[in-house]
């Protein structure tokens, strides 16, 4: 048995827990296959050592990010687990400090961002190894999200070593959070917790208007809504709109889940017994998803698990 666990998890396995069935058990559908696949909250989600970092003449670590991150989560998986077990619609004050520093990581680590960076970035073109490419896009994240969620607290840190912008937008004075419990539950979890949907502003030329709701064309700068799937009961709803959240059904944070999912969605395994017409519209949405997703994919390869 190796010294240190290989699978580094770009989704949470804690969050995954939250969709599974017993035994950590999921079904997964990935975006660009129409073949499904039973797994477990283990064997998803993750990529055989994709946090190590890999330093000239020095044996490659494989624990300081994982370490660094599994301290980070584990705020956010207290405060996740209490909001599964609460009814309140507000979001308290401290959820949403967590939630955010949450989002920012996973969206500094996401796969299919670090590839986009890579391609729009001079590494590429550079000779640089894939290790070496890996290396510079965890120290970044450790620079803009883990070392300021370090010193969050620190009376004594600088502001500017405390500041993260993906933080500083989400918990601005514009947006709303509100947590939205269908009555039935049936939420999906994808490989994307950040699932833009909507536009503010003048929307980005030449972007067709449906793109919006796959996360393409907004960001943190001019997004509408951002929709964060929690458990299969309970999704929290970040809108510059105060009143989206009573607006929306399951059915429509599952869409924004599958539309900016990049490599897969999950259910449990009795999902599509116990929340037949979800099942329906998963099947139409993926579709849907696979007919649209190769225009911005850009050569990225979803389907690769290692």
């Amino acid at each position: 048995m190796p010294p240190h666990p290989k699978k580094h998890h770009f989704v949470p396995q804690f969050l995954l827990q939250h969709f599974a069935g017993q035994r950590g058990r999921l079904i997964v559908h990935p975006v660009m296959s129409e073949r499904q696949y039973p797994s477990t909250v283990r064997d998803i989600g993750h990529r055989n050592f994709g946090h190590s970092l890999y330093l000239p003449e020095q044996e490659p670590d494989h624990v300081s990010m994982e370490a660094a991150m599994s301290d980070f989560e584990g705020e956010a998986a207290t405060v996740i687990r209490e909001l599964v077990q609460s009814r309140e619609r507000a979001v308290p004050t401290q959820a949403r400090h967590a939630l955010a520093w949450l989002l920012a990581l996973q969206w500094q680590r996401s796969r299919f961002l670090r590839h986009m960076m890579t391609k729009k970035s001079s590494a590429a073109a550079s000779g640089l190894s894939d290790e070496e490419i890996q290396t510079g896009m965890m120290r970044l994240i450790a620079r803009t999200v883990i070392d300021p969620w370090r010193l969050r607290n620190d009376d004594d840190a600088h502001y500017k070593d405390q500041w993260n912008y993906l933080v500083s937008t989400l918990l601005g004075p514009d947006m709303h959070w509100s947590s939205y419990r269908p009555r039935n539950g049936g939420l999906l979890v994808g490989d994307n917790s950040v699932c833009f949907s909507g536009v503010v502003g003048t929307p980005p030329p030449g972007i067709p208007a449906g793109f919006f709701d796959h996360g393409v064309g907004t960001g943190f700068h001019n997004f509408r809504r951002l929709t964060v799937p929690l458990s299969g009961r309970l999704a929290v709803v970040i809108s510059r709109d105060p009143l989206d959240a009573s607006r929306l059904r399951a059915e429509d944070l599952n869409r924004f889940t599958i539309f900016n999912s990049r490599e897969f969605v999950a259910h449990a395994p009795e999902w599509p017994t116990t929340h037949q017409g979800l099942a329906h519209d998963l099947t139409q949405l993926l579709k849907r998803q696979r007919m649209v997703a190769p225009a911005f994919l850009q050569d990225y390869a979803p389907g690769i698990r290692n």
